[in-house]
């Protein structure tokens, strides 16, 4: 499962969770999926979710309740809430990526989610009010003309001297847009790790209700999962659950899913 400031989003698929390596999530092909999104926090989050590059749910955001989750495991298509299409993972193969084409973003899941903003808290301050012994105050000075602190500003120069240097009164501020742009590549996808997309299912009765709009921060986070049906060039055929055994590369023993090297000869369960 990944986490991000409170929201915990993962791929289940037969009703058990899929293990991520490095948010790499490894899924026979011509397997469906759903998508779980656990919200931790005390307020509620609007969630946007992406699958190769396509809105699921029609720029329709979904509401998911503070200590709550959703298992998002259908498509909404022209505003139908009553059923719809699974997701389902299949290969990319030659035939398809000569009509359809390749795109930078197939077998990616994004999740965009905004939090709610907190509402104000106003208290009541109570106002007190100190009276100490009157003393009466001094009479005012007024000193002469040429001799007050704004004279020399306004009616001499826009220079103050100060010892024996100079000062400017005015500030100005330069920023320069060109060293502060960035750019970010992510390459063209290949074969090897980027092989499958998500296409419409079987048919799913799950079913969503409007709900009412709240005021949201203006800042958004995001997780991304990568669905692959390969792993170093091998075709998955099992799904990689949470709780699938690890097997030693070197020795070939079976280690517990919370494992990182191996019980019997200490090779690194997670290969990099």
């Amino acid at each position: 499962m990944t986490y991000r400031t409170g929201l915990v989003a993962c791929i289940k698929t037969g009703g058990k969770v899929l293990r991520e390596v490095k948010d790499q999530v490894f899924l026979p092909f011509g397997k469906e999926y759903s998508i779980l999104i656990k919200n931790l926090k005390s307020l509620r989050v609007m969630v946007k979710v992406s699958v190769d590059g396509t809105d699921v749910t029609e720029d329709n955001l979904l509401i998911i309740q503070p200590n709550s989750e959703l298992e998002l495991e259908r498509f909404i298509k022209n505003g139908n809430l009553d059923r719809g299409n699974r997701f389902k993972f299949i290969e990319r193969t030659g035939d398809i990526e000569e009509y359809r084409g390749i795109r930078p973003d197939d077998g990616l899941v994004r999740i965009e989610y905004w939090t709610e903003k907190p509402a104000p808290i106003i208290q009541n301050v109570p106002i007190i009010h100190y009276y100490d012994q009157w003393v009466p105050l001094p009479k005012p000075y007024y000193p002469p003309f040429y001799t007050r602190p704004w004279y020399d500003t306004y009616y001499t120069s826009n220079v103050v001297s100060s010892g024996d240097s100079q000062v400017n009164c005015f500030m100005t501020t330069s920023c320069d847009s060109g060293n502060m742009m960035r750019s970010c590549s992510m390459g063209e996808p290949t074969a090897t790790n980027i092989n499958g997309i998500t296409v419409a299912g079987s048919e799913s009765n799950q079913q969503f209700v409007y709900g009412y709009n709240f005021e949201t921060e203006n800042q958004s986070e995001v997780i991304i999962l990568k669905l692959c049906g390969r792993g170093k060039d091998k075709v998955v055929k099992k799904p990689v659950m949470v709780r699938t055994k690890l097997v030693c590369s070197t020795c070939g023993k079976s280690n517990k899913s919370t494992m990182k090297f191996c019980g019997k000869c200490g090779t690194a369960l997670e290969l990099i």
